[in-house]
């Protein structure tokens, strides 16, 4: 298993965290409810994964336990690239 959470944390620290939000995340706070992540930010970073880990993911995967923290986003990299081969 390759330990993807700086990546992770990288691009949503940069590209989906606003001053409201500022400071560094661990790997077990919520994405969800901290407010950073809505289901706009869903789809960004699905559009994000697909493309850094060319990985498709399929609807019935969206789910919250996929995408509430960024160590569930790491299990589900992971996950997904184990199952691609």
């Amino acid at each position: 298993m390759v330990d993807f959470t700086e990546t992770v944390r990288s691009f949503i620290e940069k590209e989906m965290m606003t001053q409201v939000h500022k400071g560094t995340l661990s790997p077990s706070d919520s994405l969800i409810d901290k407010g950073i992540v809505d289901s706009l930010g869903v789809q960004r970073l699905i559009a994000y994964l697909e493309q850094e880990f060319d990985l498709q993911i399929a609807d019935t995967e969206i789910v919250p336990e996929n995408f509430e923290t960024i160590g569930s986003l790491v299990n589900f990299i992971n996950y997904k690239l184990t199952a691609k081969g």
